[in-house]
């Protein structure tokens, strides 16, 4: 809506700077759009490492105590390398899905601003 009231509002300079305006306008929009998706976008990659991260940590002191034959020690290691990678995992794949269809709902609004910017600029034009 501010797009198209911003077109509107500009219809006394000329065509190309009207085009100009409208282009430079969409792609503003387009930026925040792909601000929006950032958060999603990080935690896309760092929920995986996080969890790899927290399978990796614990399971040196888990070996360690399975050399001195501390069976409890290892098995609460282990749990907890398969709990982190776990969640790590979930964080990863919400996240890809959640950012996949925040874009795409992006994407269609940028596609309806970019064709009634269009359209608008057609009307004036004719004016």
């Amino acid at each position: 809506k501010e797009v198209l009231n911003r077109i509107a509002d500009n219809y006394d300079i000329g065509l190309d700077a009207r085009k100009a305006l409208a282009g430079e306008l969409i792609s503003a929009e387009e930026s925040k759009l792909i601000k929006r998706t950032n958060k999603t976008d990080i935690l896309v990659r760092v929920g995986p490492s996080l969890g790899l991260l927290g399978t990796l940590i614990p399971l040196g002191p888990g070996l360690a105590a399975l050399g001195s034959g501390d069976i409890a020690t290892l098995a609460q290691a282990l749990t907890i390398a398969f709990d982190t990678t776990v969640t790590g995992l979930t964080i990863g794949a919400l996240s890809y899905l959640i950012s996949k269809y925040k874009k795409q709902w992006y994407e269609s609004e940028l596609i309806d601003i970019e064709t009634l910017a269009e359209a608008e600029l057609e009307t004036i034009n004719k004016w």
